[in-house]
């Protein structure tokens, strides 16, 4: 169960440094030879993962959610797992998406398919597709008039870059 506990963890890690701008802590995150499948992001390995999320992701507001978690142990040092996720994407300019041009965000739901390695103590992510279940472009947002999420958090806590590392 710890090993287990220790993914669940990883995974958190992944959605919270990329809502928190946390790129080389992301990095961290993969073996030297993932494998990634399903993103719209060309990447050979992790380092260009991140490297073209964050060029992709200037600007935006993302909200990354994962859960129910399904993981076993496939060995001593080897795991898998999906993951129901969600994100929210927006961007203060329009962008064009895989499906659509013009957008100004997009909401999505879908399935994380992940195997897991352990790898000088700690799991990393070794390979990761992300699924689709649905893909919503958005067009200027859906919020009231006036309402501007670029203007910042107006009161709100933001999330702490050192909080469980």
């Amino acid at each position: 169960m710890a090993h287990i506990e220790e993914i669940k963890r990883l995974k958190s890690r992944y959605c919270r440094f990329i809502d928190s701008r946390q790129w080389d802590r992301l990095r961290e995150l993969f073996t030297a030879e993932v494998r990634l499948e399903g993103f719209t992001i060309i990447g050979g390995n992790g380092t260009t993962f991140v490297d073209d999320l964050a060029r992709r992701l200037k600007g935006a507001i993302t909200a990354h959610q994962c859960h129910t978690p399904e993981i076993r142990l496939t060995g001593a040092n080897s795991a898998e797992g999906v993951w129901a996720m969600m994100d929210l994407i927006e961007w203060p300019h329009p962008v064009d998406l895989k499906t659509f041009s013009g957008a100004t965000g997009f909401y999505g739901t879908g399935f994380y398919e992940e195997r897991y390695h352990l790898d000088d103590g700690r799991w990393r992510i070794a390979f990761m597709r992300l699924t689709r279940t649905r893909f919503e472009p958005l067009i200027n947002g859906a919020r009231p008039s006036g309402f501007d999420v670029f203007a910042g958090l107006g009161g709100f806590t933001p999330p702490s870059r050192d909080w469980m590392c």
